[in-house]
């Protein structure tokens, strides 16, 4: 990450959000993971092209009917100091992770039951909820 709060490179912060994604699914190697539940979970992740840190953070709610659970999928860069706080406070920062999403881009995925998937830009603070 370069000093002047510009985020990632071109592969894991370019303008197409569905490339971004593709390519960050496949390729951010992950560090830490700091909240491991079937259908929630938080994760640390590095660009190896150009060491920039994320939290992915995953959420699904279980459809018991029909079967098409809704997922969520977010993938924010973060600084080293935010990483610092998160990894300090653990599973009790899940309802403040969304305001890592205050001043800059991210992007993220958006299958919700019963409609298809989407793949986009979010900006500024977004819900962190658990799922179930």
């Amino acid at each position: 990450m370069r000093g002047d709060m510009t985020f990632g490179c071109r592969q894991c912060y370019g303008e197409d959000a569905g490339t971004v994604m593709t390519w960050c699914t496949k390729n951010l190697k992950i560090t830490k993971r700091i909240v491991t539940d079937s259908h929630f979970g938080v994760s640390v992740r590095h660009c190896p092209a150009c060491d920039q840190l994320f939290i992915a953070i995953f959420t699904e709610f279980v459809d018991w009917t029909a079967g098409d659970d809704a997922q969520y999928f977010d993938i924010v860069p973060v600084t080293p100091v935010e990483l610092a706080r998160i990894e300090e406070a653990g599973r009790t920062l899940v309802t403040d992770l969304g305001r890592l999403g205050h001043g800059r881009k991210h992007v993220a995925s958006s299958h919700p039951t019963g409609e298809p998937r989407e793949v986009f830009w979010k900006h500024g603070v977004f819900h962190v909820e658990e799922g179930h």
